[in-house]
């Protein structure tokens, strides 16, 4: 007899943030560029670390996917997984 294995899917956390020019709370599967009210521009998570680490990244490489990240990659107060 065949067993068939559930579908492997991706975790469906959110990632909850507030814009600190105009207080806009957005949520994503994907950390989010810029405010969607105000389009001010946001770093990702653990910018610095990427940005010294030996590996190179494109830009919009650096902004992680919720189901990436970990409770010790937040901010606490600024970010939420959801």
């Amino acid at each position: 007899m065949n067993s068939i294995s559930p579908a492997k899917t991706k975790n469906t956390k959110k990632i909850i943030k507030k814009c600190h020019c105009c207080g806009q709370i957005t949520e994503a599967q994907k950390e989010i560029q810029k405010c969607v009210k105000c389009q001010k521009s946001f770093l990702p998570l653990n910018y610095f670390e990427k940005i010294h680490s030996d590996a190179q990244y494109k830009y919009d490489e650096l902004f992680a996917d919720s189901y990436e990240l970990e409770e010790e990659d937040l901010i606490k107060g600024l970010y939420v997984i959801w």
